[in-house]
Formats: structure tokens, C-alpha cells, sequence
């Protein structure tokens, strides 16, 4: 079809593109055709040349004859010739190929075009289809809606003609309906106007009952703030004489402790007074009692041992030990202040023994000696001093717990031993104590150092430890203020006390020692909790066993606080104040000393 349509253009004197084309390449070879027999007339011309030149250099350097010149020109000649001609067939030949090469363009160049004529045609016909399809669906869609509308208006005209028909069937029925609607509406408007009768009366009925309850419930208050403030009243009345009351026995109490304290710190000074005069005229001590060690400490024990005795032996004699006997061992043990830990040490050990034998009341005691010296013998411990000098004794406890006389004892004690001992009486708020001091330093043969009455104690201890430095003292012993345990501010002036002790040597106190009355029996544990913190207690002497049923409160002490024990006083005399030893203690406390001498 292309070449028809090429010849016809052809025949009317137009040319195609490809013609063009074809044309231009033709002339472009053409062209370089006559470039290349340009070149090859310029080659042979410049080869000639050449050829000339160096003939004539050969000649002028050979001096060839005429003939050899005129034969070698010819031969030159024939060279270059055939040297032109060969330049001419290869300029022909490159020739050739380009016009190879320019036709080959053009057949690429129009075939491109013949292809993209044909995509353009191609592309034409596929967008005639596409509306041809177009118109086609167009058409399609049109007629389809027309018959969905038709569709649609029938359907509404016969939904009308229905509606026409139900809205003339509901007419009938809608009058029926009426009528009845109307009875019932009058008949349910009386039944409302009822309700809303019963409701208001039943409005009023509540809120009458209401106002009657609010009424009520007013009374009631107004009767229990009544009642409330009468209450408060005869309470605060009652609280202001209970507090009168408390106060006016706070007073007695005072009094009454003030007073036994004048009459004990009285009778201390008779006592020492008394011993000094019984030393002065008999010199000599007296003889340790009958029995020894033994028989001196079983003595001074025998109140504490007596009634613990008599109630094991009664409950004991070849009694089989049940659960019943037990517990009846351990309330003896605890009303005799041993505590419940001792006493249920004791009858665990009897209980891993002898439960369910018979027991006579010595396997009792026994088993108690050896509870009491198992707890005992650890803190079994004499007072030892050190390198430092002087060795610094801080000597606490409450009022009346013997802490004057025990250290004038001690005092007494370290003097015959031919030590240097210094006292501070630093109980400077009471008289009395100062002259007792004074009486027990001069027995030991001890210098007794002390200020004006209610200066600083604290004051008076640091003068103490420079006289004592000065005079290369060996034993600083110092006395303190009665205090009890719950006094706050003299528990703080003990606290100063120490510091100032502390300044002058960072290890002292070397000795903190805690005396106790054992007369308090269980409010010793509560005077060595208050004491043992405040002091940095070391360790504790305990007085006044001989005179007390209480001595077990003792072993209660060391099982809860394990604090070492110095000495035990069993005495009024300089001479009654023993080192401690524990087997010796816990087989009088038991009674076993007791029942083996007998």
C-alpha cells in the first residue's frame, strides 16, 4: 500500500522523505568522491615530489650519468602512477563505502518511519473502537435508564393506587377506632384524676410524718447534747479531783520518798560513823562467818533462799513431774524474780531429764544451780585496770541504791592494796552525800574532792581529772547524783558528765559501773535499760542481797542484758562487799548450799 502510494506521488512530482533522504545521500557520496580524487591528484603530487626530492639527493650524493637519471625518473614515474592509481581505488573504495553507509541510513531512516506510520494508523484504529464502544454503551445506558424509570413510575403508580385504597380502608376503621380511643381516654382521664387525688393525700400523709419525725429526731438531739454536755461535765469534774487527787499523791509520794531517802542517806551516815568507831576500837577485822565464802554469801542470801526453798521443797517431795508440776515450778521461779526465761530454762532441762519420774526437791534446786551458774559464770568478772593513769570509775544509779557506800568500799579495797585513789563528790545537789563521801574517804584513807552545793557536777569532774593528773593519782573514782531512771533532765546532765570525762581522755570512762538495790527486785531491769545507754554502763554491782527475798532478780538481769557483775553486797560493814562468783552464788540462791550442809 506504501509503494502505491509512493509511485503515485511519484508520478505527480512530489518525493517522499525516504526519497529525500536517498537523494541527499547520493549527493554526500558524490561529494566525497570528489574530495577522495582530490586527495589521491594531492597524494601523487606530494609522492612525486617526494620521489624528486630524494632522486635529486641520490644523484647529488651518487653523481649518476644522464641515462641512469633519465631510467630512473621512468621508474619513478611508473612508481608513482601505480602508487595514484592504488590511492584512486582506495579513495573509490572509501567512497563506496560511504555511499554503503548513507544508503544504509536512509533504509533505517525510512524504515523508522514506515513503523511509525503504522503505530499511527494502529493507534487511530484503536481509538475509533474505543468510541465506537463508547457510543455503543452509551446507547446502552440510555435506554437501560429509560426503563428503570419506567419501571420506577409504575411502580409508584400502582404503590399510590394501593395507598388510595389502605387510606380508604383505615377511613371505616379509623372512626371505629376513634370512638373506642375516645372511651378510653375518659375513662383513663378518671382513673388519673383518681391516682393524682390518692397521690396528693399520700404527699400530705408524708409530709406529715415527716415534720412529726423531724420533730422527734430534734428532741432527741436536743436531749442527747443534754445529756452529752452533762456527761462531759461530770467527766471533766471527775478528771479535775482525779488529777487533784493524782497530784496531791504525787505530792505524798514525793514527800515520802524524799523522807526515806533523808532517813536512809541518815542512817548511811550513822552506819559509817558507827563502823568507824566499831574500827577504831577493834581494829582488826572480823572473822568471815562460819562456813567460809559459802557460809557468808548463803547468809546474806537466806531471805531470797528461804521461801523459794520451803515452796519447792513442799511441791517437790517424790512428786512425779507432769505438765501440772512444771508449770507449778515455774510460777515459784517467777514470784521469786528469776523472770520467765530462767524459769523456763530450768524446767526445760527438767523437762529433757526427769518428765514423767519422780523428782525430789534437791534434783529441783540442783537443776536450778546449774541454769543459774550456766547464765552466771560468763559474767563473772572482777574489775581489771589498764595502762591508762589515772584509771577513771564513773559509779550511777538511783537514789538509795547504795552507790555512795559501795564505792567507799571499793575505795577501802584499792587502798590497802596501796593504790592512790582520789574520790569526786560529784553529788553536788545534796549535803548529805558530800559529808557521807567524806566519812567513807576518810575510812579508805582516800582525799575526797568536792564543790559548793548545787554548782555544775560536770564542772567539778574535769577539776577532778587535772588534780588527778597533777598528782600522778592512780584511781580517779566518781561519785554522781542519785537520779531516777525516768528523769529526763538528770538523765541529760549524766550525758554531760561523760563528755566532759571524754574530752579530757577519748577511753574513759575505763570503768561505767551500775549500782542496784536488789531490795527493787523486777524495777532493776528497768533502771539497767535507762542506764545502760546513757552511761555506756561496763559493768554492775548489785547491794542489799542480805536484806531482801529478791535476790533472783539477779539472774532475771544478766539473762536479758548479760552485763558483767564486779561485786555483790550482802552488808552493812566496809568489809561486806563480795567479788562475785557465780557457782558460789547460784548454789545459795538455789538452796543446794543449804541442803548439803544439812
Amino acid at each position: 500500500m506504501a509503494e502505491k502510494k509512493k509511485g503515485f506521488l511519484s508520478k505527480l512530482g512530489f518525493k517522499t522523505k525516504a526519497d529525500k533522504l536517498a537523494e541527499e545521500a547520493a549527493a554526500k557520496a558524490a561529494a566525497q568522491q570528489l574530495v577522495d580524487e582530490k586527495m589521491a591528484a594531492r597524494m601523487a603530487a606530494i609522492n612525486a615530489a617526494a620521489l624528486a626530492s630524494a632522486r635529486e639527493q641520490d644523484e647529488t650524493s651518487q653523481g649518476l650519468s644522464a641515462e641512469e637519471t633519465a631510467a630512473r625518473e621512468l621508474e619513478e614515474k611508473r612508481l608513482a602512477e601505480i602508487q595514484a592509481a592504488r590511492d584512486v581505488a582506495r579513495a573509490k573504495q572509501l567512497a563506496e563505502e560511504n555511499a554503503r553507509k548513507a544508503q544504509e541510513v536512509a533504509d533505517e531512516k525510512a524504515r523508522l518511519e514506515t513503523e511509525a506510520k503504522a503505530h499511527a494508523e494502529a493507534e487511530a484504529a484503536r481509538k475509533a473502537e474505543d468510541e465506537r464502544v463508547a457510543a455503543e454503551t452509551a446507547v446502552k445506558r440510555a435506554a437501560e435508564d429509560k426503563a428503570r424509570k419506567d419501571a420506577e413510575a409504575a411502580d409508584a403508580a400502582r404503590i399510590k393506587a394501593e395507598e388510595k385504597a389502605a387510606l380508604a380502608k383505615a377511613k371505616s376503621e379509623t372512626e371505629t377506632t376513634a370512638l373506642k380511643a375516645a372511651q378510653a381516654a375518659e375513662a383513663k382521664a378518671r382513673e388519673d384524676a383518681k391516682r393524682a387525688a390518692d397521690a396528693e393525700r399520700a404527699a400530705k400523709d408524708a409530709a406529715a410524718r415527716k415534720a412529726e419525725r423531724a420533730e422527734r429526731e430534734r428532741l432527741e438531739a436536743e436531749r442527747l447534747e443534754t445529756e452529752r454536755l452533762a456527761i462531759e461535765k461530770a467527766t471533766a469534774t471527775r478528771l479535775k479531783k482525779e488529777a487533784e487527787e493524782a497530784d496531791r499523791r504525787a505530792r505524798i509520794a514525793e514527800e515520802v520518798a524524799a523522807r526515806e531517802i533523808a532517813e536512809r542517806e541518815a542512817q548511811d551516815i550513822a552506819d559509817a560513823k558507827r563502823a568507824e568507831e566499831r574500827a577504831k576500837r577493834a581494829p582488826d577485822p572480823e572473822p568471815l562467818a562460819e562456813g567460809g565464802f559459802m557460809g557468808r554469801i548463803s547468809a546474806g542470801l537466806r531471805k531470797s533462799t528461804a521461801r523459794m526453798s520451803d515452796q519447792v521443797g513442799a511441791a517437790f517431795t517424790k512428786r512425779k513431774l507432769d505438765d501440772a508440776a512444771i508449770e507449778e515450778l515455774e510460777d515459784i521461779l517467777v514470784m521469786s524474780d528469776l523472770g520467765y526465761g530462767v524459769a523456763s530454762k530450768v524446767t526445760d532441762r527438767l523437762r529433757e531429764d526427769k518428765f514423767d519420774k519422780q523428782v525430789t526437791d534437791l534434783e529441783v534446786k540442783i537443776a536450778l544451780a546449774d541454769v543459774i551458774s550456766d547464765i552466771l559464770t560468763p559474767l563473772e568478772r572482777p574489775i581489771v585496770f589498764g595502762m591508762a593513769k589515772p584509771q577513771i570509775m564513773l559509779f550511777v544509779g538511783v537514789n538509795g541504791s547504795g552507790k555512795t557506800t559501795t564505792l567507799g568500799k571499793i575505795a577501802n579495797q584499792y587502798t590497802k592494796q596501796g593504790k592512790k585513789v582520789l574520790i569526786a563528790a560529784g553529788d553536788t545537789f545534796r549535803a548529805a552525800a558530800v559529808e557521807q563521801l567524806t566519812v567513807w574517804g576518810e575510812r579508805a584513807g582516800a582525799p575526797v574532792m568536792s564543790g559548793s552545793q548545787n554548782s555544775d557536777p560536770a564542772g567539778l569532774v574535769f577539776d577532778a581529772i587535772k588534780r588527778a593528773r597533777e598528782d600522778d593519782v592512780d584511781i580517779l573514782m566518781i561519785d554522781t547524783a542519785g537520779r531516777l531512771q525516768n528523769r529526763t533532765e538528770l538523765m541529760e546532765e549524766l550525758s554531760k558528765i561523760l563528755r566532759v570525762i571524754r574530752k579530757q581522755d577519748v577511753t574513759a570512762p575505763h570503768h561505767s559501773i551500775l549500782v542496784l538495790d536488789a531490795t527493787v527486785g523486777q524495777n532493776a531491769l528497768m533502771q539497767t535499760e535507762a542506764f545502760k545507754d546513757t552511761a555506756d554502763v561496763t559493768g554492775l554491782i548489785m547491794t542489799k542481797l542480805d536484806g531482801t527475798a529478791k535476790g533472783g532478780v539477779l539472774v532475771a538481769l544478766s539473762d536479758k542484758y548479760a552485763l558483767p557483775i564486779h561485786h555483790i553486797g550482802i552488808g552493812e560493814g566496809i568489809e561486806d562487799l563480795e567479788n562475785f562468783s557465780a557457782p558460789v552464788f547460784a548454789a545459795a540462791l538455789s538452796g543446794v548450799a543449804d541442803a548439803l550442809d544439812g
